[in-house]
């Protein structure tokens, strides 16, 4: 198997130009700052109402938000689309990022005060002493780790009878190449794959790519498995690959969480309090239409450079539903966070003294002022 690596790495260098598109390179995912200013009407426009709309706004607090070329950051394209964030009295700054990790590395810089992760907020909050707030999506759907049809790991189903829908075994297994973007939920759900059929990640080589690359890698036979997540995991399925692992046929719920910087948390609660406000607004309105999610959706991942088709879009949002302002309502705010920061601990990815750090950095006193409950 280790003679694929520069295969790999030459699958790496296609899938750039192949699925990546127009998405920004990493240095710029982690720089550049795209200005949504939510009720900046006047672009130019010599029209008078246009031009006063601008000036009503012009003294409105700016909130710098992170997004991501992902499902998670649909509310906040929603908010700036239809205005929530001026109708609530703030305008959004987005702040463009690749994944969850780039996102953490400028979380230290104060790149950004607010945004949407999950399995990498387990850092935001135990390294960069970030807060979580809010509980907003259910992450788990789409999370696959998938493999070509005529593997060995394909021909494998059922190993461990309490999931009957996870492939592959130990001997199956055994020196696998995985390729996923490690320090995120598909991480996650490659280790929790692994213990559930009797192995650790000391018994397959797990191989770090973004997740464009990792998909190319797969499909080029370069490795064994892929890890993927939304939009690369429904286009691997349509290829006819085959989902040997789920975090939903592993039994593990995940949310996606809001964050904010400490900074943020301690100097702008007036201005998160609203933010909470327009974002369950958003979701919402999201839930209750999903054709104009379904869209909005394909029309996010046009935009950043990824290829979907709005059948893999319905699909997605079916799986992964937002959170709704009453469901928010029922959820113990950073669960999830905590026992996904447990799991990193067992794993040797978090160091056990960082710990207790996530229960003070929960907080859901934002979310019932927002909400009022």
């Amino acid at each position: 198997m280790k003679k694929r690596w520069m295969g790999m790495m030459l699958a790496g260098a296609l899938a750039a130009g192949t699925l990546a598109g127009c998405a920004p390179t990493p240095a710029d995912a982690t720089t550049a700052a795209q200005t949504s200013q939510g009720g900046a009407a006047a672009e130019g426009s010599a029209d008078g109402a246009q031009a006063e709309a601008a000036e009503d706004t012009a003294d409105l607090p700016v909130l710098k938000v992170a997004v991501m070329p992902f499902l998670n950051s649909i509310p906040v394209k929603y908010m700036v689309d239809n205005g929530l964030d001026v109708k609530n009295g703030f305008k959004i700054e987005t702040v463009y990022f690749a994944n969850g990790g780039t996102m953490n590395e400028a979380l230290a810089a104060d790149q950004w005060e607010v945004g949407t992760l999950s399995s990498a907020a387990v850092n935001s909050l135990a390294i960069y002493g970030a807060y979580c707030i809010a509980d907003i999506g259910h992450s788990e759907g789409g999370l696959y780790t998938l493999c070509q049809p005529d593997s060995p790991i394909a021909q494998v189903k059922g190993t461990n009878p309490s999931y009957p829908d996870v492939y592959g075994d130990a001997e199956t297994l055994k020196g696998a190449i995985i390729a996923t973007n490690t320090g995120t939920i598909s991480h996650l759900n490659v280790i929790k794959w692994l213990e559930k059929l009797g192995l650790t990640t000391e018994d397959v080589e797990i191989v770090h790519m973004d997740f464009p690359s990792a998909y190319q890698a797969l499909m080029t036979g370069n490795c064994d498995v892929a890890a993927l997540n939304p939009p690369t995991s429904y286009q691997a399925e349509a290829e006819g690959m085959v989902i040997t692992s789920s975090l939903s046929s592993l039994d593990v719920p995940q949310f996606d969480s809001i964050i904010v910087s400490n900074k943020a948390f301690n100097e702008r609660r007036d201005v998160l309090v609203n933010y909470v406000k327009a974002f369950f607004e958003a979701t919402d309105a999201l839930q209750a239409d999903p054709d104009m999610q379904a869209q909005l959706l394909l029309d996010w991942y046009t935009e950043n450079g990824s290829e979907s088709s709005l059948e893999a879009c319905v699909e997605e949002i079916s799986t992964r539903p937002f959170v709704t302002s009453d469901e928010a309502k029922t959820i113990t705010v950073g669960d999830s966070v905590q026992v996904t920061g447990e799991f990193w601990v067992s794993q040797e990815l978090l160091d056990e003294s960082k710990f207790p750090e996530l229960a003070t950095h929960i907080d859901d006193t934002i979310l019932k002022e927002a909400l009022g409950f």
